[in-house]
């Protein structure tokens, strides 16, 4: 199945702006993180803190926040759009 990413801030220096990735129906957030960390190794370092992704990171599917759903489990579908983007710090 066929899922658009889209990356802002730190993100998109490793990723580009948009890019799309094939991945197995049934596939998690946590496959796609771990399809797209395989080719970037910085990337790692950006979204993860041990297993959990860092709190200061927003993943985002067709609008809606993982941290609303499933987390790493949640199950994407075709056509889905992933958002990844820092937290908004400092004031």
């Amino acid at each position: 199945m066929k899922i658009r990413i889209r990356s802002m801030a730190g993100f998109r220096h490793i990723l580009g702006r948009e890019r799309e990735v094939d991945l197995s129906k049934g596939s998690t957030v946590e496959d796609l993180l771990n399809a797209l960390c395989s080719g970037h190794a910085d990337l790692s370092a950006l979204l993860f803190e041990g297993a959990d992704i860092k709190e200061d990171v927003n993943i985002l599917i067709s609008g809606k926040n993982i941290k609303s759903q499933k987390g790493l489990k949640t199950e994407l579908s075709e056509g889905d759009e992933v958002v990844l983007f820092p937290a908004a710090i400092g004031g």
